[in-house]
């Protein structure tokens, strides 16, 4: 068992979770304390898609018909990929290994069972039980005799606070001397590559790292609904008044991650592999935020982030269709979605593995 302790000034010990060899996992193996919940911005945005229809034929009856003054953030989307080297197209690496899970093959490395797999949660998201989010895509690790666990980031906190709590948890983890791959979803991708950015020493601990729908370039969401004054003293101060900080939405804005990542870029030689998806779902709770972007930007999202943003400079990409922003995480009732947590998890992971560290 990996003790993993938290700087005094940022909360409690956590511990990881170790599986048993082969298939039979123990249902009693701990967590890390501070869990993970769904990351949205949705506090702001109209729920109830499921309500809004139940075929995708019905999608463009629903279109919103609100005129959207000004042009906001659309000459900034996709702006990571001009201003850095691309990332390379890897989904078609990902839908072979995909395949290969799907019929019961073992995609993973011999190097997998010397590594820890740490996840870090989104935005907001402690705020959901553990059994809904992000459980599945560690079970799916723990299957297959892996040691696994949570980060227990301060999710209403800022990209530079949590970032230290990353290193922290990576520091404990590497202790016995295994490699750590860091799994964050949302902005928990990007407190876990601010973490690697921020502090150098990281490198020789960490082995790859996994980014599911994070946006690394910034997000034309936050901004929109920051720029709300309703949004930044309502939810703002909501978020204030429990502990957080607004920082934590405003880290996600184009401005912020241009200025962050001009200062404190990705380290070079850290394996990265990226999966950003979209969709058009009337059934998905963020169906009213997709149409948003859709309609506003020209532009298919997950609902939360872009494709155009969720890419590391030089790392492998994947973009696939039809997952919202919980779908990938998330214990949701979508019984169409065409990829699953586990599945996805375990190709992602194979991915970042396949990679040679250094290159």
């Amino acid at each position: 068992m990996v003790q993993v302790t938290r700087p005094s000034s940022l909360t409690s010990p956590l511990q990881t979770r170790v599986a048993p060899e082969a298939s039979t996992r123990s249902k009693t193996a701990q967590g890390y304390n501070a869990v993970a919940a769904r990351d949205s911005f949705t506090a702001a945005l109209p729920a109830g898609g499921a309500q809004r229809g139940n075929a995708p034929s019905q999608v463009n009856s629903l279109r919103l018909p609100i005129p959207w003054p000004g042009k906001g953030e659309a000459d900034k989307i996709g702006w990571i990929q001009k201003a850095y080297p691309p990332a390379k197209d890897s989904t078609a690496e990902f839908q072979k290994l995909n395949q290969a899970v799907r019929t019961g093959q073992n995609v993973l490395p011999p190097e997998a069972k010397d590594c820890v797999f740490l996840a870090v949660g989104g935005l907001l998201s402690e705020a959901a039980p553990k059994q809904l989010y992000f459980d599945k895509n560690l079970d799916a690790l723990e299957a297959q005799g892996l040691q696994v666990g949570r980060v227990p980031v301060d999710t209403d906190m800022g990209v530079e606070h949590n970032a230290a709590i990353v290193r922290q948890a990576v520091l404990e983890a590497s202790k016995n001397g295994k490699q750590v791959v860091l799994i964050g979803h949302s902005k928990g991708g990007l407190d876990s590559a601010a973490a690697l950015a921020l502090y150098p020493e990281l490198k020789d601990h960490v082995r790859a790292l996994v980014t599911i729908q994070s946006p690394y370039g910034g997000s034309p969401m936050a901004q929109d609904l920051l720029d709300n004054p309703l949004v930044r003293y309502g939810v703002g101060g909501a978020i204030e008044a429990i502990g957080g900080s607004i920082q934590a939405g405003e880290d996600l804005t184009y401005d912020s991650r241009k200025k962050f990542l001009a200062e404190h870029p990705m380290p070079a030689g850290i394996p990265a592999v990226c999966m950003a998806s979209t969709t058009s779902n009337p059934t998905s709770p963020l169906f009213v935020a997709e149409e948003y972007m859709q309609q506003r930007y020209g532009v298919k999202s997950d609902g939360l982030v872009l494709p155009q943003d969720a890419f590391i400079p030089g790392s492998k990409s994947v973009t696939l269709h039809g997952l919202d922003h919980l779908d990938s995480t998330g214990t949701t009732l979508n019984p169409f979605k065409p990829y699953h947590p586990e599945d996805l998890t375990l190709s992602l992971v194979a991915m970042a593995l396949n990679m040679p560290k250094g290159s």
